[in-house]
């Protein structure tokens, strides 16, 4: 990144989105991990704390991408028609996944709420399926839609010049995406190599958060005291 565009970009992102942006790119692939480890400890699959604490971290997880998601598209202002035009994409196509995955953890909790078994939870997602529409919108085609996007967006950052992103993030994201989508067993591997893609961008985007808000309360101080940062 040269330092006019650094520079560009970070007088267009407030210090407190670097930061929101920073950890809810941590935090993403994390609550995700999460709630891949609740579902291995929770071999059953079925109605219980385990299925509902699950569904939470990976609906809170997935809120997670949303503002960051926003925050990286931004960043692809000034890159070029091409690249802002893929980054949009991908960040619209990401949150219309995000959309269908949480619709389909809500009816994942309310089929275990209500539920008294599997047999029970299977029988209630056999007759809400079979609605038309219901299996694409949440289930097979929207939800992948995230990953997608996710895929799009890291790519238009990283390929090109400037490089907003590591040339690793779109790799880590296509491995993490196919391993998940092998088995949901792998969902841990799938998150932790989205930490790897994800991590050393989030802890640059908080270094830089911090740094603006030390800049802007020293420039706040009477007489000019104490600006040198």
């Amino acid at each position: 990144m040269t330092p006019t565009t650094q520079s560009s970009t970070q007088n267009s992102i407030s210090a407190g989105e670097l930061t929101t942006t920073g950890t809810a790119l941590l935090a993403g692939p994390l609550l995700l991990l999460g709630y891949g480890v609740v579902r291995l400890l929770d071999g059953h699959h079925g109605p219980g704390p385990g299925w509902t604490a699950g569904h939470i971290l990976l609906v809170l997880g997935l809120l997670c991408f949303v503002p960051a998601m926003l925050t990286l598209r931004r960043t692809a202002a000034g890159s070029g028609p091409a690249r802002r035009a893929t980054a949009t994409a991908g960040t619209v196509l990401g949150l219309l996944g995000i959309g269908a995955v949480l619709g389909q953890a809500a009816v994942d909790l309310y089929v275990g709420a209500v539920s008294a078994d599997r047999a029970a939870m299977n029988t209630r997602y056999d007759h809400f399926q079979s609605h038309p529409g219901v299996t694409p919108l949440l289930y097979s085609v929207v939800p992948a839609f995230f990953y997608l996007g996710l895929l799009l967006l890291t790519g238009a950052l990283a390929l090109g010049r400037p490089r907003r992103i590591g040339l690793h993030a779109p790799l880590c994201v296509l491995l993490g995406t196919l391993v998940m989508a092998a088995s949901l067993d792998l969902m841990p591997v799938g998150a932790l190599l989205y930490s790897a893609a994800f991590g050393p961008l989030a802890l640059s985007l908080l270094r830089r958060g911090r740094a603006e808000e030390q800049s802007a309360g020293c420039q706040s101080r009477p007489n000019g005291v104490g600006t040198a940062v």
